[in-house]
């Protein structure tokens, strides 16, 4: 069967499974935003692993789907790193138009020179995320989902802009803590998770389904 076709029916079914978490105020959806399957697998994941601390490199309608699925559940906690300032207050006041606050927060980290970057390409600045991953680690535990959708890699000689997540922040990982890398479609996507693969360990796994994500998890 046409690999377009199934791609589009499983995002179809994905938007039907979304339902009862979109019935809330307007959401916007760009090209850019993580497909409604990848959507799924995250929630699934979040429900059937009963994952209480989630990190975001990057924020959006990921962050408020999260924040409500979690406010219905009725525990466990987001942090999203996002290098946008515009951005990072439009999803924080967002989620204080929910009443969604005491559940999930965008902390607004700028670019900046990180020593996890691989050929100096800029990452999250290291002193806010040491501060703000620290403290929140430290209040709810360590990370037991780590959504990386962020930075933007797409621009020539960023390629690699996502590399550093998991070398910086696997001191703050569970075991077997779940991580995903979306965009994994492009040729330094695949790098990336060989990268993470021989030098932290995880296990990572392309998504069959059109997504452009692969799914691993932090060792044991």
């Amino acid at each position: 069967m046409d690999t377009q076709f199934l791609r589009a029916f499983y995002d179809l079914a994905s938007w039907i499974r979304l339902s009862p978490l979109l019935n809330g105020p307007y959401l916007p959806f760009s090209a850019w935003s993580l497909r409604p399957g990848a959507l799924i697998k995250l929630l699934d994941d979040i429900a059937l692993g009963d994952r209480k601390v989630l990190v975001e490199c990057g924020s959006g309608t990921s962050t408020i789907v999260f924040a409500r699925y979690l406010a219905q559940r009725g525990y466990g906690n987001v942090l999203s790193l996002e290098h946008d300032e515009k951005w990072a207050r439009w999803v924080n006041d967002q989620l204080a138009q929910e009443g969604l606050t005491d559940v999930a927060r965008v902390v607004h980290a700028p670019l900046a020179e990180h020593p996890a970057a691989v050929k100096r390409v800029e990452w999250y600045e290291p002193a806010t995320v040491e501060d703000e991953i620290g403290a929140f680690t430290d209040k709810h535990g360590r990370i037991d989902l780590l959504l990386v959708d962020g930075p933007p890699g797409w621009e020539q000689g960023r390629k690699m802009a996502r590399y550093p997540a998991v070398p910086a922040l696997k001191d703050h990982l569970a075991p077997g803590a779940t991580v995903m890398l979306d965009d994994v479609n492009r040729s330094e996507g695949v790098e990336i998770t060989k990268r993470w693969e021989d030098e932290c360990g995880l296990t990572m796994q392309l998504d069959p389904y059109g997504t452009r994500t692969a799914f691993g998890n932090f060792p044991v």
